[in-house]
């Protein structure tokens, strides 16, 4: 239960804050604002008092007043104190349906159906994601609707970490450096040379995917291939199931008489190569710091066999 309480109190502290935050042109620190909500809540805690978060009913009407400053917060103590001591006969006559008005009234302003388009003409993904999320609420209770909200991200982020984008690279006339070959109809490619991009770190989740892709670029090539350049730019780093997937993928070119080298390699990732093994099985001198370098050692060897 406290768990819980802690996830709810702190989901409605921060999304109220940003979301305000957005419309108001200020800044907040979602870690200052995590200090802060234990701090007070170790206080409470202490003073065996009840569990404290922000209010989004009483953040609405703030902005709706045009409150533009924490002393709206205590002004806002202060008020409910004084109603609380001298004004309770009066209290007790307000109607609650009024009560119930401005709470509805604030959970409206808090809903922007404007985000449901945007996200829908972003991703469909981030738009399918948004409406379960709501849609779980609204059928469960707030937790479990978090935990939905949560569990379907994690699975989004693994699908598009699981298969992302690749590239083989090509020349286009009137443009520097290389290009994704299937963005542009007139890029080349070097016979015998394929330089190909992975968009994402290796992982267990997409190792397979990784080789699958490779090997297919080498396959679809028209004349015999004699280097195979992964560009690492999008590969900050590795596990160790990339690594030995890295090493089968080295020996299998190896076996076809492939030479398979590595471009614009990052300090991190340079760093695992070495500490698995793969900087001496692929050679220091196949690692090369740009595509630029890297064709250049294929067209001096080229030029010499």
């Amino acid at each position: 239960a406290a768990i819980g309480i802690a996830v709810v109190g702190y989901s409605d502290n921060v999304l109220t804050a940003r979301a305000f935050a957005t419309r108001n042109g200020y800044k907040i620190d979602a870690n200052q604002e995590l200090l802060a909500l234990g701090a007070v809540n170790i206080g409470a805690g202490l003073m065996q008092g009840f569990p404290i978060s922000s209010s989004g009913s009483r953040t609405v009407l703030g902005n709706a007043l045009g409150n533009k400053t924490q002393l709206f917060s205590l002004v806002a103590m202060v008020t409910v104190v004084g109603v609380l001591l001298f004004m309770r006969p009066v209290l007790s006559l307000f109607p609650q349906a009024a009560l119930g008005a401005l709470v509805i009234y604030a959970a409206t302003r808090l809903i922007e159906m404007s985000e449901f388009v945007r996200l829908l003409r972003f991703r469909s993904t981030e738009f399918a994601l948004a409406v379960i999320t709501t849609l779980g609420v609204l059928a469960t209770d707030l937790l479990v609707g978090i935990a939905i909200a949560i569990s379907l991200s994690v699975v989004d982020l693994f699908a598009r970490v699981a298969r992302p984008h690749d590239a083989v690279l090509g020349q286009v006339l009137g443009l520097a450096g290389w290009h994704d070959i299937d963005d542009w109809d007139d890029a080349t490619t070097i016979p015998g040379l394929v330089i190909y991009r992975y968009d994402a770190p290796i992982c267990f989740a997409n190792v397979e995917n990784f080789k699958r892709r490779a090997m297919a670029a080498i396959d679809a090539e028209q004349e015999r291939v004699e280097w195979f350049v992964l560009n690492t730019e999008a590969i900050a780093e590795i596990d160790i199931t990339a690594a030995d997937m890295l090493v089968e993928l080295h020996q299998e070119l190896c076996n076809q008489g492939i030479v398979f080298a590595l471009a614009r390699v990052k300090q991190d990732l340079y760093s695992q190569l070495k500490r698995s093994g793969l900087r001496d099985l692929i050679g220091n001198e196949r690692i090369y710091p740009t595509l630029k370098t890297a064709i250049r050692g294929f067209e001096d060897r080229y030029r010499f066999k």
